[in-house]
């Protein structure tokens, strides 16, 4: 029994003598044990995670207000219409129309309201039938983006055309009348447009009491560069 007791306070104080051995040692695995690990670099936390910017219904069709070069060509539309009227004069037939679109006179004015207001695209175009009155007309067209590639569209100009003036079916009064236009579109990919909508030309009561006017609807695709 006591020499067990002997070898086990030998092993202790051997187990003791090791350790002092080793801790003595500047680059020892007992001195590094303890130590912090050393710095291998800077850390620099990620930037915050932010949600994908949902494409903007402004952004969508900014490309209409990049640009303030003016008569430079924007767009060209090419469509059919159908005449259409809420009283008894109406013409038959179907019309094709084509338009041509220019970019905005002013240049950005960096203020996504103002552009839509204060910047509207220049437009020239026409629209024929045999069967009835053909019109050459002019004008300012407003863009205003609604959803992603949705967007609407109103424009406000003048016509000249070759219809009957009075004792007709449909009598104009004028030669020269106001036109404007209503149109709801959608942008596919980055050139085709389609655009569905409304125009009427009248005189608004300036030439007399003839003045049946011309309402078309109809369908355009425009390609814009």
């Amino acid at each position: 029994m006591r020499a067990r007791s002997v070898l086990l306070v030998a092993a202790f104080a051997a187990g003791i003598a090791v350790s002092a051995a080793f801790a003595s040692e500047p680059e020892g695995a007992w001195h590094d044990a303890g130590a912090p690990l050393p710095a291998t670099g800077t850390f620099v936390p990620p930037p915050p995670e932010t949600a994908a910017d949902a494409p903007d219904a402004f952004q969508a069709l900014a490309s209409y207000h990049e640009t303030g070069g003016a008569g430079i060509l924007d767009e060209v539309r090419l469509g059919v219409l159908g005449f259409w009227q809420d009283n008894a004069s109406s013409e038959e037939g179907v019309y094709v129309t084509a338009q041509v679109l220019f970019d905005p006179f002013l240049q950005p004015l960096d203020n996504r309201i103002l552009d839509i207001l204060l910047r509207p695209r220049p437009h020239i175009g026409g629209t024929a039938s045999f069967d009835g009155t053909d019109q050459l007309f002019a004008g300012l067209t407003w863009t205003v983006p609604i959803w992603r590639g949705l967007f609407a569209e109103a424009s406000f100009g003048g016509t000249i055309h070759n219809g009957p003036l009075e004792n007709a079916q449909v009598a104009l009064g004028c030669r020269v009348l106001f036109r404007e236009s209503l149109g709801l579109g959608v942008a596919i990919g980055e050139h085709w447009r389609v655009i569905a909508g409304i125009d009427h030309s009248s005189h608004a009561e300036l030439c007399g009491d003839d003045n049946d006017g011309l309402t078309h609807v109809g369908v355009s695709a425009g390609y814009r560069f």
